[in-house]
Formats: structure tokens, C-alpha cells, sequence
């Protein structure tokens, strides 16, 4: 097979000096070199700059310049192709002027022959080959650098902004929590309650909606998987998450759970969300008065089906292929109507075949509905009495486990103390690593619930200064929700890690865990509602 010639510029004033050179390229293989000649200094580095040269020669002597300056002035310009000085002084000061000055090679031409001239042409273009692969391969690494610290910043700015965001829903919440449970509030502010609760546990979804895609983006998201009951999931879904909207909108909502395998090896915090954000979708985009069905079945290979179909806005033909991407709606006048952040499907779709799952979407088009579709691989279901929830404690239980509180939110450590006091729980309430650390030394506190970001100090120093003096066993208390901020936790010495914002029920439950010595420290934020 003929190869390319290598083109070769030499730059010669002298005619004589160009024949021979010539030739000896010309002796060393007749049709692998193709030869320009440029007497002109102007010219040649003009034509040089221009054209795809493989290699420059280039004399020393050029009337009035020389051929160092001429190296000098192409490098400036940025020339890619290797220069080979030719000169017939043999002067050492000249060779190394020449190689400072950006010449590959160097060749006296005096002793100049066919084989050395040809391998100093090949030599200098394997070195230029190898010189721009370092480049390349270091530009590379540096552009996967940069795009390591731009992805670094983006998480740790989604962190910050989440941190910030929900410390002060905690409070929120807790508040409409302590409306919630008094006894002589009018119906009417019980409604009002109801819909600022809502809005709040929508706020959060989509704080966790974007912490949730920086999981998965970046392959952190751990799943604590344990045998899941996909019916009862379904009617907890259906009867805590969506009960008022669909109650507001009249939709008749049905399910048929026909399903005769319908247990999954899976977490249960995230086929609960796979399910919330689908029934929540149909719920959402569906007219007031519509319809959404829920069915169960078994597919021919013994996978268990879940189908939400619903008889709202329908999805365009050319929207379905993108459905489940990050950020996809199915237009800006949905985004506007309907809001959200169309994150929602692109989570699901994640969590679906991390539990070796698959989803998919279907729809007639616009006003004709759609089906949203999920099958998962079965498992074997647990015993009956394995299944059982354990006992809480007794109201002698919870006054005698005292509880030390360190919050610095001022209006979310009254509000949390005084709802712990009404279920019955011992609370001291401090703002500082200071006074928690007074109050421990003056008393004993079997659990300490603690914020992480405290303005004397941190919960996590905190944690592992008591820890080693006392058997006080920790929740803590975060805005920050990641695996890394779980396993710092953790690493601490506390035994529950709570994201913000955190309702009463949440709260209650780690404390139950912690007393009847359990432990389930996850990143995973649990549902607000």
C-alpha cells in the first residue's frame, strides 16, 4: 500500500545546496518525500505558517537573517511543524542557539548524509507526534480536572442552597405540626393548616429532587434494600401522599392489585418515591373529575407489573422519547401551568433499574391520557411475624429516656421541645456546643438530638466528645443529606442521621429506633408528609 510522502520544506538560498538535498532524499526512497523549496526568508515562513509541512530544513545562512531567528519567528507564530537546522560552520554556540530557540534537530552539512538526513526527518516527526499527545493527554486531563471541580462546586453549592433551605421549613413544619394537634382550632384554619403543610412538603420534594439527580449523576446513591410489599406500598402512596389533591380535584381513583407475586427485594423509601411520583404526576395532570386506575399484575416471566394510568393532559408523540430525561417537560406552558422542576420521571426511571427494574410511558397524545408503566423482578415474601412493627414505647419509657436537644434555630428547638413534651418525652433544649456540653456534665441524657452546624462548634465534635464519656447514643440533625454527610455522621458515633426538614412523626420514630436500640443511619430523606 503507498504511503503519504512525508512534505518537506526546505528553506535554501543557495540553488546547489537544494539539489543536493534533493537528491539525498531522493536516494533514500524516490517517492516518500515531497520537496519545496523557498529561497526567501519572508516567504518561507509565510508559506511555512500556511501550509501542512510534515518538516522544515532550513539553512543557517540567509543573506542578512539566519536561520536561528528564522526558528525563533516560526515558533512565535505557533508553527506545528519540527525545524531542522543545516549549517556548515559546525559551531557549537550555533546548535545550541538553535535548539533554545525550538529546533528539533540540528545537522552539519558537512558530513551529511542520505540515511542521517533521513533520520533526523523521521526522528523529529515522532517527537512532534509524541509532544502533541502529551499536550493532548494533558489538556485532556486537565479539562476532566476542571470538570471535576466545576461538578465539585455545582454539588457543593446544591448543598449549601438545600442546607439553607431547609433549616427553616424545619421550624415550618414543626409549627403547622403543633396547629395540627390543637384541639379547639376552627375548621377553617384546619384547612389552611392542610394547604401550607402541602406546600411545604412540596418545597422540600424539590429540594430532594435535586439532591436526589446529584446522587445519581454521580453514582452515590445507595439503596437499603430489604423485602417490599409493592401493594401495601401502593396504598400508603395513594392514602398519605395524594389524598388531598385527589379529595380537591374529585378524581375517582381505583386500584386493582391483582398481582399474585407482588413482593420485591428493594428500599422501601425509594419504591415508595418511584410510586409517589407517578401517582402524584397522574394526579397533577389530570383534570378535575378524571380518572386514575392503579393495576397490579404478573408478566409471562414472572415479574411484577404496576401500571398508573390516568385520563389527564396526555403526552405529545415527540415528547415521549425524552420523558424521562433530567429537567424534560413536555413544554414551557406546562412548566408554567403545572409547575415542577421535571426532575421527577428521570429519578424514577433511575431507581427502577437500579432494583433491575424498567419503566416506560405510553399515550394516545395530547388529551388522550397516558400509562406509565414499571415491572420489577419478584421475591420471596417474609414471614408474617417478621413483618410485624415493633412496639413503642411506653409513656414511662419515654419520660425516662431524657433527651438533650442542641438546635440553634431558636424557633425550631421551642417548637420541637414543647410537641416532644406533649408526647411525653423529657427534653432539655441548648443552642450551643457549650451549654450541651454543661448540661451533660450536670446530668445524664441517654439521647442527644443535635443540629451538625451549631456557632460554637460542630454536632460531629460534639457527638464524639460525649460519646466517649458517656453512653449517650445520637440523632443528628442536618440540612445536609448525602452519603457523605450520612457517613460523617456516622463516623461521629450518632445512630440516626435526620435530613431537613423533619416532622414531628420522623422525629418520634428515631427516637423509638434509639431506644429500642436500633440504628438506621441513611442518606435518604424521608417523605415530609
Amino acid at each position: 500500500m503507498n504511503q503519504t510522502p512525508i512534505r518537506v520544506l526546505l528553506v535554501e538560498d543557495d540553488e546547489d545546496d537544494m539539489v543536493l538535498t534533493r537528491q539525498l532524499l531522493r536516494d533514500v526512497n524516490p517517492d516518500g518525500y515531497e520537496l519545496d523549496w523557498v529561497a526567501d526568508y519572508d516567504q518561507a515562513l509565510n508559506r511555512l505558517a500556511a501550509a501542512g509541512y510534515d518538516v522544515c530544513l532550513v539553512d543557517y545562512q540567509l543573506g542578512t537573517r539566519d536561520g536561528v531567528e528564522f526558528i525563533a519567528a516560526a515558533s512565535e507564530r505557533g508553527v506545528g511543524a519540527p525545524i531542522i537546522l543545516l549549517t556548515g560552520q559546525g559551531d557549537r554556540e550555533i546548535d545550541v542557539a538553535a535548539m533554545n530557540a525550538g529546533a528539533a534537530d540540528f545537522l552539519n552539512k558537512a558530513n551529511l548524509s542520505a540515511s542521517l538526513l533521513e533520520r533526523a526527518i523521521r526522528y523529529s516527526i515522532q517527537q512532534k507526534k509524541a509532544e502533541q499527545q502529551r499536550i493532548r493527554l494533558f489538556m485532556e486531563q486537565a479539562a476532566r480536572a476542571e470538570a471535576v471541580a466545576e461538578n465539585r462546586a455545582k454539588d457543593q453549592f446544591l448543598a449549601v442552597l438545600s442546607h439553607e433551605l431547609r433549616t427553616p421549613l424545619t421550624a415550618v413544619l414543626l409549627g403547622l405540626g403543633a396547629m395540627e394537634q390543637e384541639e379547639n382550632l376552627p375548621d377553617k384554619a384546619h384547612d389552611l393548616v392542610a394547604i401550607l403543610k402541602r406546600n411545604i412538603e412540596l418545597e422540600a420534594r424539590l429540594i430532594d429532587d435535586l439532591l436526589d439527580l446529584t446522587r445519581i449523576t454521580r453514582g452515590k446513591l445507595e439503596l437499603r434494600k430489604e423485602v417490599v410489599d409493592l401493594h401495601e406500598q401502593i396504598q400508603h402512596a395513594v392514602r398519605c401522599c395524594c389524598a388531598a389533591d385527589i379529595h380537591e380535584k374529585s378524581l375517582t381513583v381505583a386500584a386493582d392489585t391483582a398481582a399474585t407475586s407482588f413482593h420485591i427485594w428493594g428500599d422501601p423509601a425509594r419504591v415508595q418515591q418511584v410510586l409517589w411520583n407517578l401517582i402524584k404526576n397522574a394526579v397533577k395532570f389530570t383534570p378535575p373529575g378524571g380518572r386514575i386506575d392503579i393495576r397490579t399484575g404478573n408478566t409471562p416471566d414472572g415479574r411484577v407489573l404496576v401500571e398508573v394510568l390516568d385520563t389527564g393532559i396526555g403526552i405529545r408523540p415527540e415528547a415521549l422519547p425524552r420523558i424521562f430525561n433530567a429537567f424534560e417537560q413536555t413544554g414551557r406552558s406546562i412548566t408554567r401551568q403545572f409547575g415542577g422542576l421535571g426532575l421527577g420521571l428521570a429519578i424514577c426511571r433511575a431507581l427502577v433499574e437500579l432494583h433491575g427494574g424498567s419503566i416506560a410511558a405510553q399515550s394516545a397524545g395530547p388529551g388522550q391520557g397516558a400509562l406509565f408503566r414499571i415491572e420489577f423482578p419478584v421475591t420471596i415474601p417474609l414471614p408474617q411475624a417478621d413483618l410485624e412493627a415493633p412496639a413503642g414505647p411506653t409513656a414511662e419509657q419515654r419520660a425516662a429516656h431524657r433527651i438533650l436537644l442542641v438546635e440553634d434555630h431558636v424557633d425550631t428547638a421551642t417548637l420541637m421541645q414543647r410537641l416532644l413534651h406533649r408526647r411525653g418525652y423529657n427534653v432539655h433544649a441548648v443552642n450551643t456546643v457549650a451549654d450541651a456540653q454543661r448540661a451533660a456534665s450536670s446530668g445524664t441524657y441517654p439521647i442527644m438530638i443535635s443540629d451538625i452546624g451549631l456557632p460554637d462548634g460542630s454536632g460531629l465534635d460534639l457527638m464524639r466528645q460525649l460519646a466517649a464519656k458517656t453512653q449517650v447514643r445520637g440523632i443528628a440533625l442536618s440540612g445536609y443529606g448525602m452519603e457523605e454527610d450520612v457517613e460523617r455522621s456516622r463516623a461521629a458515633g450518632f445512630s440516626e442521621h435526620l435530613t431537613k426538614p423533619v416532622n414531628l412523626s420522623e422525629l418520634e420514630a428515631a427516637i423509638n429506633r434509639v431506644i429500642r436500640g436500633e440504628t438506621r443511619l441513611t442518606g435518604i430523606a424521608n417523605p415530609v408528609g
